[in-house]
Order: C-alpha cells, then structure tokens, then sequence
C-alpha cells in the first residue's frame, strides 16, 4: 500500500488481456462511479449524481433561484456565493448559523499567548448567544460532499444545512436535525468546502480533498446572482497556502476550536467524498497533537469514484476523452490505511451507516483498502423503504436518508437488537452494564470504542488462523417503513458476542493519556487561574520550559561549569 502522505502515482491502469473490451464511445457517454470496493458497500450509480434541486421550476423567476434572494444572501456577509466562503459555521436553536470566528492560538514567539487571554464575554451564556459555540462544550463538525449534483450548488445560492430539507425528510422537512445535540450540549459546526466541491465532475471534487492536480491552486466556483449578465459560474483560483481541502480543513478547524478548546470529544462526520475529507483533516490534526483532534469519526454513506480508464493510450476521465491520467485508488487506500492507523495509534473510532441499497456487482472483496476499513470501522445498514413516498428520487434519496437519520438518531437511546429465528423474532433489550448493542449517534465514545475492539479482535483473530473473513454488519430488520427512528431494530451475525462487552481500561487509559486529550485537561489543569478555559496546554508549556531553558539556564549551566573549572585550576 502507498503511504498516503506520499504524493500518488498518477499513472493510469491498463485493461488486461482477456478482459471484456469496452469502446472508448461506450465509455466516453457512461461517467462511472462506485462505492469503495467493500461488500455490501454501495452508493447508487451515476444517475443519482444529476440530484433534484430542492426548488421547484415554477419558483425560479427570471432564471435566478430562490436561493439567491436578498434575505437568504444576507445571511452570509462574507459576499458567498460571488466571493469564496470556506470554513466552519457553528448551528444555533431554530435553523440560525454564524461563522467561526478565529479563536486564541499560541505562538512560541509570544509569550503573551501561552495564557487564554479571554475572549471579551463575561460567561458561557453570553458567548454562546453570540458566537453559537463554548470551548468547554464537546463538538461535532459536519463535512458535506459534492456540490455540483444539481441537489444543491453555488449557482443556486444554497448550501446543506442542519434544517433538513422538504423533498427529503417525510412531512415537509424543516426538521432541525442539530436539537438534539444542542439540548444536550454539543457544539455543532459543519464545514463548508461547496464553492470548491461545486465541479461538474465529481472525481474533480473528490482529488481536490487530497491535493492540488495541478499545482496552480484549487479552483473555485463564483457566481453573482446580482450580475444579470453572468449565467453560469466563473472558475477562479485560490492561493492561499493550503495545498489541499483537506489542508484548509485542518486550518479551520484550529482557528475555530483554538488552543484552549477543553470539550471531552470532538467528532467528526463526513457524507459521500466529505466522509474522505473528515478522515484526512482528522489524520493531519493527529498527525499535529492538536487539541481538536478528533475521537471518533462518523462515515455517511462513503464514496468513492470509480478508477479511471486507460484504453490504447487514450485516458477516460469524468466520461470524457482526456489526456490527464488519474490516481487510480489512491483515494480509497489513503482514506482505509488512515482509518485503521487512527485505530491502533490514536483509537479513533469509526462507525460506518449507510441507506444505499446494497450491490455487491464489481466490488474487490480482497481489496487492502476494503479489507482495512472492513476490519477497522463498524457498520450499520439502514433499509430507509420510507423513501418511496418522497418526492426526491428514491435512489437519491436512498442515498442520503443516512444524513438525517445519524443526526436525529442522538435524541433516542441505541436502538435494540432483534435474535431472529425461522418462527419468530424477538428483542433483546440493552443491558443496564452495555446500552449500545447497536452503533449509535448516542452511544459514549466509551460504549462506541468497546464495540470496534470487539469487532476488530475478532476480524484479526480470524485472520491469524487463516478463516474466511466475516462481516459484522449490523442491518435493520424492523422499522423500516417509517421516518419515525423509535421503532427500529436490528440484528447482526454473532450476537451472542455483545453480551459480555464492556469497555476496556487500558483503551480507555490509551485515549485518556492521549496527545489531544492531554492539550485539553492536563495535570496543573491547564491554568494559572481556576477552571477548564483558562491557562496553557501541555504543549504551550513544554515550548515555554524549552525557551526558559534556552535563554536561562543553559547560560547558568554554563557560566557554573566555568567556575567549577576556574575553582579546579586554582587549587593546582
């Protein structure tokens, strides 16, 4: 496997011999796409790329969408959607949004910044009323994915937001699928990347995530619904210093959560190529100790774009004709390899939910990418048959049933799971000692964690003694019908196994010790004054000590080492 932190072999892949031979004309008017070579895995194929705007034509006036009004254009001042406007925007009570504002960071050069020197407000209420976010609070950031499906892009003035919308979910929408959270004290921020994920091609989108093709900067969609004469977007540069979305995230976040984020976990949640961006941006703050890193990662729904063709020399790409090569599977294997690192160096654990309907046709079963994010992430099906009453096509709407299932999944317990037989069914009630049977929005990180030890001892185990693999896939057998989520339940092979599940102490003490979890409660409780918010980190104190050592007492050494040796000569 190559290491993804390595820049990947843009070569393309020849067709084998005796492989079935496509004509490049086939394949020139068949844009494919795919889920991650992983059974069982699947997302819809391409026609649920084309998406349903969530404005009926009737409501376009003039050819400009509602979207654009004054009103809803005004709630972003930062000119979006005809200046760029990436970053996080933090969810409040009834629908309402603000951006992040850049919190406290440290620089090793000032030491005026090793302290939280405040942010102006007097208390947490008032910060939260203002700002829609408290660094004591824990945190969830949300990572969309491909804007240009016609569902929603820059040209239509409308982003994804936590108000959920009307051809989705059933009775109209207008769900806030934040409340929860927020009632239970979360933060809740989504990350905005669409002006850079609005291409035409989503495999454009998706390399974006990783890297600059072609190191001229990302490029960005603009759109100025004010300029009667501009009909379609305009493409333009961006070039900041970040090399990648994936980059920019990693800026986002630490400006955001800042360096005194004291939260108890932070957890990141990515639908389609964003659950890509949520793995990458979650490495690289790993990778950085950053007090923001997160604990555990939600994947909706993960995509994949299918592997570009090379025919005879001639490379097919987003379905057209093309002289650019492509990255093969770079994508899924960086993604698999940082799931199963994040696992056994940082216990980061992953949870996968998917509402596509499942087709295992093409899929590489004994693929490294599939067999690392098989073993290293716990799975939950979904079966949304609901969909069939929605406007929204029922594919696409399969396709993102997931989103709003996961986020008000957190106002409920676990659900139960269900012990089948040929005669009858029946539910086994969670355990008072181990709730969450089933993985969930609500299950602790601890519960969460005890399940992905269980399923990957168990996925290793069988591997050292050569057995077949098994996949532990937790697949909804009741309540199916319904958008309603309290009468779900679910089963899954070798149940029996969840019994006897607790979490486990030395993991427990692994993530408790761990570099994030260390920045954020350490052992002078991160202050010179009392409480969670204020004082240094860990880190901002060992850079402090290092310059202490520096400037004092390596001279001091210095100079008591010269009389020591000054003493000596005298003496003979």
């Amino acid at each position: 496997m190559r290491d993804p932190t390595s820049r990947p072999d843009f070569g393309g892949w020849m067709l084998s011999r005796g492989a079935v031979v496509v004509s490049i004309a086939a394949l020139a008017t068949t844009p494919s796409t795919r889920a991650l070579d992983l059974p069982n895995i699947h997302i819809p194929r391409p026609h649920i790329s084309t998406g349903q705007s969530p404005y009926r034509a009737s409501d376009f006036v003039g050819g400009v969408s509602p979207g654009c009004s004054p009103q809803n254009l005004s709630r972003y001042p930062s000119g979006w959607p005809a200046t760029l406007d990436w970053g996080i925007y933090w969810f409040g009570q009834d629908g309402e949004f603000k951006k992040a504002q850049p919190r406290q960071q440290a620089s090793m050069l000032d030491p005026t910044s090793w302290f939280d020197n405040g942010d102006g407000y007097p208390n947490a209420t008032e910060r939260w009323k203002h700002e829609f976010f408290d660094p004591s609070r824990n945190t969830l950031i949300y990572f969309h994915g491909w804007s240009g499906t016609g569902a929603w892009s820059t040209k239509q003035c409308h982003r994804i937001t936590a108000t959920c919308d009307q051809d989705l979910c059933p009775n109209g929408g207008g769900q806030n699928l934040a409340e929860a959270w927020l009632q239970q004290g979360w933060n809740v921020g989504f990350f905005y990347w669409d002006q850079f994920a609005d291409e035409p091609c989503m495999r454009d989108a998706e390399q974006k995530i990783w890297f600059d093709r072609r190191g001229n900067g990302l490029r960005w969609a603009s759109y100025d619904p004010n300029n009667v004469t501009q009909t379609q977007v305009e493409w333009r540069q961006y070039q900041g210093p970040e090399g990648s979305v994936a980059d920019l995230c990693v800026t986002a976040v630490k400006e955001a959560l800042g360096d005194f984020y004291a939260g108890d976990t932070v957890r990141f949640v990515g639908r389609s190529i964003g659950s890509q961006l949520a793995v990458a941006c979650a490495a690289k703050l790993h990778e950085d100790k950053h007090v923001a890193a997160p604990q555990r990662m939600a994947l909706l729904d993960p995509f994949f774009t299918q592997k570009e063709f090379s025919f005879l020399g001639t490379n097919i790409r987003c379905g057209q004709v093309t002289s650019d090569t492509g990255v093969g599977e770079f994508t899924q294997e960086a993604t698999a390899n940082y799931v199963k690192m994040l696992w056994k160096r940082n216990r980061v654990a992953t949870e996968v939910y998917t509402s596509a309907d499942d087709d295992t046709s093409g899929s590489d079963a004994d693929g490294q990418a599939a067999h690392n994010l098989q073993n290293y992430a716990v799975r939950v099906a979904y079966k949304p048959r609901w969909c069939a009453q929605q406007p929204m096509d029922r594919l696409q709407c399969h396709h993102r049933a997931v989103f709003p299932i996961y986020f008000l999944s957190k106002a409920i317990p676990p659900r139960p799971l269900a012990t089948t037989s040929i005669s009858h069914r029946r539910l086994e009630a969670p355990t008072q000692q181990f709730r969450c049977k089933v993985p969930s929005a609500s299950c602790s990180d601890a519960e969460l964690r005890a399940l992905m030890e269980q399923h990957a001892d168990m996925a290793e185990q069988r591997e050292q003694d050569g057995l077949p693999e098994v996949r532990q896939i937790w697949e909804q057998v009741a309540g199916m019908e319904t958008f309603m989520l309290d009468d779900d339940s679910f089963s899954v092979v070798n149940s029996e196994l969840l019994v006897s599940i607790t979490p486990n102490p030395d993991i427990e003490a692994e993530v408790a010790h761990g570099a994030p979890m260390q920045e954020r409660d350490w052992s002078v409780h991160r202050s010179t004054k009392v409480g969670p918010e204020a004082g240094l980190s860990r880190a901002q104190f060992d850079r402090g000590t290092k310059i202490f050592a520096w400037i004092v007492l390596i001279p001091f050494a210095a100079f008591v080492t010269y009389r020591l040796a000054s003493l000596g000569r005298g003496r003979f």
